[in-house]
C-alpha cells in the first residue's frame, strides 16, 4: 500500500462527525487523517448489506501477494451515489483510495475505486457526477438524498444543543454498532438511502430502505392522535394538506438510541412536525422537519433538505436483506 499525506482542514474535521451514521457503526477503527492507495486486482466482491466488501490482491511491503479487505457503504447508499455492481469486475485491475485501519493488516475503509478505464467510482467519497433527474408528477415515487446532502445535514446536526440530561443519556447510551437496525425520524429521513412514497386519500405510506431492512411508516390523513398512543419506532403520524404541502404531525415515538441523531438518544417527549412538497422544477422533494424533545434538546430545532426524485432506484429485495454477520465483519481480520 502507498500512503498519502493528508492535511485535515477544519471542514474535514467536522465531516468526521457524520461518518458513523453512514456506516452503521463507529469509524473509530480507521485512521481518518490518513489515506492509502491499494493497487492490485479485485479478487472478490461481496455485494452485501449493511456493507459491501472488496478483497484486493495487492503486493505487500515484503514483495509477496497480500489480500486487503476494503469496507464500503451499503448497497443502497452506493447505488444512490452512482456505484453499480457491474462497475467492479472480479479479476480486473483496480486502485483503491482508502483510510487505513489503526491496526495494521485489518480492514480498511474504501473512499473510491479507479477501474482500468480510468473511471473513479465512489464508495464513501462523494460522487462528483450527479445523476440526471427526471420530473415527478406528485409526492408518490422513489426518492433519495445525495451523499453530499446527507453529509451536510449531519454537519448541521452536530450543532444541536442538548440538555444535561441529553448529554448524560448520550454518554450512557451504547451505540448500535454494526447491527441491522432501522432508525426513526429524523435520522432515517437524512440517510442517503431510498424511500418510496405511496399516496392515497386515507393514508400516505413511507417505506424507508435501511441497508436492506425496510421500515414502514403510515401517515393517517385527516385523523387525530388517539388518547393513548402506544409508543413505536415511527410513532403515530397524522397528516393534512396545506395547499400542495403535506404536513405531518407525529407523537408517540418510543425512546431510541438514535432517536435524535447518530447515537444520540431520544426521550418519550419527542415530537416532530414535517412539511413535504415538490420543488418548482419537480425534480426534488423539499423536506423540512421540526424536532422537539423537552428532556434532551435545549430548544426545538428545524432543518430543511432535498430528496432527489430517483425512479431509477428501487427498494432492497429479500436477497439484499441486512446480514448481521456482515454487519460485524469490520471487526475481523
Amino acid at each position: 500500500m502507498i500512503r498519502l499525506p493528508v492535511v485535515i482542514s477544519a471542514v474535514a474535521a467536522v465531516s468526521l462527525f457524520c461518518t458513523p451514521a453512514l456506516a452503521h457503526h463507529s469509524q473509530a477503527p480507521y485512521d481518518m487523517s490518513q489515506e492509502v492507495l491499494i493497487k492490485g486486482k479485485l479478487a472478490r466482491l461481496d455485494w452485501k448489506n449493511p456493507h459491501m466488501y472488496l478483497i484486493v490482491d495487492t503486493t505487500g511491503a515484503d514483495g509477496k501477494s497480500q489480500m486487503v479487505q476494503v469496507e464500503g457503504l451499503s448497497i443502497q447508499q452506493a447505488q444512490v451515489d452512482g456505484l453499480q455492481r457491474e462497475d467492479l469486475q472480479v479479476g480486473k485491475p483496480v486502485v483503491v483510495r482508502a483510510n487505513p485501519n489503526r491496526e495494521p493488516g485489518k480492514t480498511v475503509r474504501g473512499l473510491d475505486v479507479t477501474t482500468a478505464d480510468g473511471v473513479v467510482h465512489p464508495i464513501y467519497a462523494e460522487n462528483k457526477r450527479p445523476p440526471t433527474l427526471t420530473p415527478a408528477k406528485s409526492l408518490a415515487g422513489n426518492w433519495a438524498p445525495s451523499l453530499a446532502t446527507t453529509n451536510a445535514m449531519f454537519r448541521a446536526l452536530a450543532q444541536w444543543q442538548y440538555t444535561e440530561a441529553g448529554k448524560a443519556a448520550q454518554a450512557k447510551g451504547r451505540p448500535a454498532d454494526g447491527i441491522c437496525y432501522v432508525e426513526p425520524i429524523p435520522f432515517q429521513a437524512i440517510l442517503n438511502e431510498v424511500r418510496a412514497i405511496d399516496v392515497s386519500d386515507k393514508e400516505i405510506v413511507f417505506r424507508f430502505d435501511n441497508s436492506g431492512d425496510i421500515g414502514v411508516r403510515v401517515v393517517h390523513m385527516g385523523a387525530t392522535h388517539p388518547a393513548n398512543v402506544k409508543p413505536s419506532l415511527f410513532g403515530h403520524s397524522i397528516g393534512k394538506w396545506e395547499g400542495d404541502t403535506l404536513v405531518i404531525d407525529t407523537v408517540g415515538y418510543a425512546p431510541d438510541p438514535s432517536g435524535l441523531s447518530a447515537n444520540v438518544p431520544s426521550s418519550p417527549a419527542k415530537h416532530t412536525v414535517e412539511r413535504v412538497k415538490l420543488t418548482d422544477d419537480r425534480l426534488h422533494l423539499s423536506y423540512e422537519s421540526t424536532v422537539e424533545d423537552s428532556l434532551h434538546l435545549v430548544k426545538p430545532v428545524t432543518f430543511t433538505m432535498l430528496w432527489d426524485h430517483r425512479p431509477d432506484l428501487k427498494l432492497s429485495g429479500p436477497d439484499e436483506a441486512c446480514d448481521a454477520k456482515v454487519a460485524h465483519r469490520f471487526l475481523e481480520d
